[in-house]
């Protein structure tokens, strides 16, 4: 596709999510006056009539919808999606207060789902059709079969109700005894370390299988026999030769699952009360907070549209034909 294209096409992307950003929110039933005002079990009301239209006023929610669209719309060219109605605090404010906790815990599941993946993909190719190969298969395949948020609960049982090896829930402890830099630093790695480690169950699954596919596919190619009968060592015939090949569907996925990863992040990161996005996307839902929905879905809009950018440039380093392409639709 020439680039001129690719780039309409993101844009094209951009404004139809900008306009559903809009309207998706207000399709869920009730809405964040109801979320506010609605009782417990027992149906008390916790706000008065007189309460209830003095907020919809101070939100701007008894204004058309073609009103509230316009406001919509200028705070998007501005990046000010006002005040968020559940913590009455600007929504860019909180957005960057929670986003380097998810980013964190994602980085190391990215990280580490990738080099797993890869290793055991390239190890079990390197071993079919024989045993090893076949409980690696069978155990991943099942692995990707199982949903990141039952991951996440048998971990927080098993590790941290009953062995008690890591906390049960947030990013770090409120009040730790100690001023030194190193013990705040474990106490954030050690509640990151169940939600990364579910992460990363929940996407090195797909990573290996298809790592172990491209490996078999060209495992008996002539240029690897021919590698091989040179006496190239196996490594360098794993990573060199086999792994270089399957580079260019590996990135394609891995673009994907972190698109995923951020998905699965809201389940995750709810399991564990983790202060990421995703536990604010899912409370931001339950609250019907528009204007805090707005930003996150935009923000998480923006994040794949970049991740498919980077890999556009990417692409010609790892094929060639790729650029070559380009440059003759140019």
């Amino acid at each position: 596709m020439p680039k001129n294209n690719k780039y309409r096409s993101y844009l094209l992307v951009l404004v139809f999510v900008i306009v559903l950003n809009f309207w998706l929110p207000r399709l869920l039933p009730g809405g964040p006056i109801e979320s506010i005002a609605g009782g417990g079990e027992d149906g008390a009301v916790f706000l008065t009539e007189a309460q209830k239209t003095a907020m919809q006023q101070y939100y701007h929610l008894d204004a058309s919808l073609g009103v509230q669209f316009v406001a919509y719309m200028k705070g998007l060219f501005t990046f000010d999606f006002g005040s968020s109605i559940l913590y009455k605090a600007p929504v860019y404010d909180i957005i960057l207060e929670r986003l380097p906790w998810t980013l964190f815990i994602l980085g190391i599941a990215s990280l580490c789902s990738i080099i797993i993946g890869l290793l055991a993909g390239l190890y079990s190719a390197w071993r079919y059709p024989g045993k090893t190969d076949r409980s690696l298969f069978l155990s991943m395949l099942g692995l990707s079969t199982i949903p990141e948020f039952l991951i996440g609960m048998v971990l927080l049982i098993a590790m941290a109700v009953k062995v008690k090896w890591f906390p049960l829930s947030g990013a770090k402890t409120a009040f730790l005894r100690s001023d030194l830099w190193l013990d705040h630093a474990l106490d954030i790695a050690r509640h990151a370390v169940l939600p990364a480690f579910t992460l990363t169950l929940g996407s090195v699954a797909s990573i290996y299988l298809l790592m172990r596919n491209e490996a078999v596919r060209v495992r008996h190619e002539p240029y690897i026999e021919f590698a091989s009968a040179k006496g190239i060592r196996t490594s360098g015939i794993l990573f060199r030769h086999i792994a270089r090949n399957a580079a260019l569907p590996l990135v394609t996925l891995i673009i994907i699952r972190m698109g995923a990863l951020m998905a699965g992040s809201i389940l995750v990161e709810t399991v564990f009360a983790y202060p990421g996005v995703g536990k604010l996307l899912q409370e931001a839902i339950l609250g019907r907070d528009y204007p805090l929905l707005h930003g996150l879905f935009l923000m998480m809009t923006l994040i794949v549209l970049l991740l498919n950018w980077i890999a556009d440039l990417i692409y010609p380093y790892l094929d060639p034909r790729i650029a070559g392409n380009r440059g003759v639709q140019r």
